[in-house]
């Protein structure tokens, strides 16, 4: 027998929040910035309630505010603090590094440059390739957002071909 929807975000958020935290966690790396992501999606799920209860199973609904918190935990990957704070505070966690200053100033910014890329691919395409970055398998991708596993692999495959070509593109510009 098929599960009623959530009644309501509260019960939503919290059935979900194990998962969500993965999430963020794995795109963010470190735990301020997971519970400012999903703070953020617990008040971009309020505000959007309205759509989100009236979706049909309690699945769909969790896929949604997967959606949610991929998309806030990509934005925080864009603040400009970001950029002094990945080479400052933790750098100082992961110990010292054996590559030159310049190669990792180098290497985080060609990774801010993806990380933008991605974020502008189209919804499921975005969503796919985050969680995938992520470390999810395909199973665990197309579970968490409601869909087939062929449907992730199409998303994937789409996706690699249009970042291939963006950053081809962008990468040409910035060089010249």
């Amino acid at each position: 027998m098929p599960q009623a929807p959530y009644g309501d975000a509260e019960s939503l958020f919290r059935a979900a929040h194990h998962e969500l935290m993965r999430v963020a966690y794995a795109l963010l790396g470190n735990h301020a910035d997971t519970e400012d992501a999903a703070q953020d999606s617990f008040f971009k799920l309020v505000t959007a309630w309205h759509r989100v209860g009236g979706l049909p199973t309690p699945d769909k609904q969790r896929a949604y505010l997967i959606r949610i918190v991929i998309n806030e935990a990509l934005h925080i990957l864009r603040y400009p603090h970001r950029r002094w704070e990945r080479l400052g505070v933790d750098a100082a966690e992961q110990g010292a590094s054996w590559e030159p200053l310049d190669e990792q100033v180098q290497a985080r910014a060609d990774l801010r440059f993806l990380w933008k890329a991605i974020s502008e691919l189209p919804g499921m395409r975005r969503d796919v390739v985050a969680l995938r970055a992520a470390g999810y398998e395909y199973g665990e991708i197309a579970a968490s957002l409601g869909v087939s596993v062929s449907t992730v692999r199409s998303h994937i495959s789409n996706a690699r071909k249009q970042l291939s070509r963006t950053v081809a593109r962008d990468w040409e510009g910035a060089q010249g």
